[in-house]
């Protein structure tokens, strides 16, 4: 597609997604993948799998495409931000099926950082489009109600979308800005935030409708002109960012040297969950002094885990430097275990480094143990024995 062509609403073409609309007037089988948090993994809906944008967009591909076959990766955790999306791409989006067409959704999610949202989102494109240099990618913004009052006193939506639109023209990805146009239309009073979310962030059914809605209209305009357009691989620009997460991958909490007080647990299954099942297999220490380590090559190094009620803190070191404590227990933490991320540093020098981690003896007062629950580490590089 033209980048000449003006921007509509709520979305901008930039080079468009003509590889998958050639895939689809071919009648092949085309691949669908949605990347996100948990609007897209369809909290708010009454059935995630019928009524969510994430299943009605998917529904309407079936629906218009008819010719085509088709598959959809459901790659969304509530919850989650850029940074772990970046991590967790090969592992969650390419497991087994190299995408067409990807859906990048974490506007709500991302703290506001623009550096870590860059470096992410940058690391996502650059990691998909070296795995498949022919997939489209299109960014989605969703709202929030902070965005909307943000929108309302200043008339910008959250800074995240900001953040996203550098990495997206740069990249001259698509991007579909939902979160813009609810708010305009909330200004004008032909909407409320009451209309389409019972709480901050996640859309009802009449809220995910509308976001489909939206998406179906960049779609609808889009996927015809676009099968016009030439074939060819899209070619990387160069890096917006030197730290940025392209080489971002999850690794097995095996690879760490279990130093003390560390002991693999398999088939974890604590009883209150939230934006995962159990069982998990997880790397686990509960008494302060626990110590690991892990050597490897890259420039980021980090963890996820299970954060919950008894969530210590750890101490860390980066190639035997002065520690750096790292607090891990949130507001979220007395209601249930989640998946969370954490980063100890990125921005190290491209080489060789060793992390050294340490359940530390401090934790939060609300906090009912020191325990410490690692499903995977982050690295930005490549582990090394």
């Amino acid at each position: 597609m033209s980048s000449s062509i003006e921007r509509n609403t709520h979305y901008l073409f930039r080079d468009g997604i003509g590889r998958t609309a050639r895939k689809l007037k071919s009648g092949g089988t085309v691949t669908v993948a949605f990347l996100g948090g948990s609007v897209t993994a369809g909290s708010g809906a009454s059935d995630p799998e019928q009524t969510s944008y994430r299943a009605r967009i998917s529904q309407y591909l079936r629906d218009v495409y008819k010719q085509a076959a088709f598959r959809f990766i459901h790659a969304a955790i509530g919850g989650t931000d850029s940074v772990y999306g970046a991590y967790r791409l090969q592992d969650h989006v390419f497991r087994i099926y190299a995408p067409d067409l990807l859906f990048v959704e974490f506007a709500v999610n991302d703290g506001g950082r623009r550096l870590s949202s860059l470096r992410a989102m940058e690391g996502i494109v650059r990691q998909a489009r070296t795995l498949n240099p022919h997939m489209d990618i299109c960014f989605i913004y969703t709202a929030n109600r902070s965005g909307c009052e943000h929108f309302s006193r200043t008339g910008k939506p959250q800074i995240n979308i900001a953040n996203h639109e550098e990495v997206a023209e740069h990249y001259r990805l698509p991007s579909v800005d939902i979160a813009s146009e609810i708010y305009r239309r909330i200004a004008s009073g032909s909407l409320s935030w009451e209309m389409l979310s019972r709480d901050d962030v996640h859309p009802n059914d009449h809220g995910h409708a509308l976001y489909a809605e939206l998406l179906e209209s960049f779609l609808e305009t889009a996927l015809p002109a676009d099968a016009r357009s030439v074939n060819a691989a899209a070619i990387l620009p160069a890096r917006m960012d030197g730290f940025s997460y392209d080489q971002a991958s999850l690794v097995s909490p095996l690879a760490a040297e279990k130093v003390k007080g560390f002991h693999y647990v398999a088939r974890w299954s604590p009883a209150k969950t939230c934006n995962w099942k159990p069982p998990v297999d997880i790397l686990r220490a509960d008494e302060p002094g626990a110590v690991l380590r892990i050597r490897f090559t890259g420039t980021a190094i980090g963890m996820a885990l299970l954060a919950g009620m008894d969530t210590g803190e750890v101490e860390v070191k980066i190639d035997g430097k002065t520690s750096k404590h790292v607090p891990l227990f949130d507001v979220h933490c007395p209601r249930f275990y989640r998946p969370k991320a954490v980063l100890f540093a990125d921005d190290l020098h491209p080489g060789d480094h060793v992390a050294e981690l340490e359940l530390s003896v401090r934790k939060h007062e609300d906090s009912v143990g020191r325990a410490l629950h690692i499903v995977y580490f982050l690295v930005n590089g490549q582990i090394r024995a």
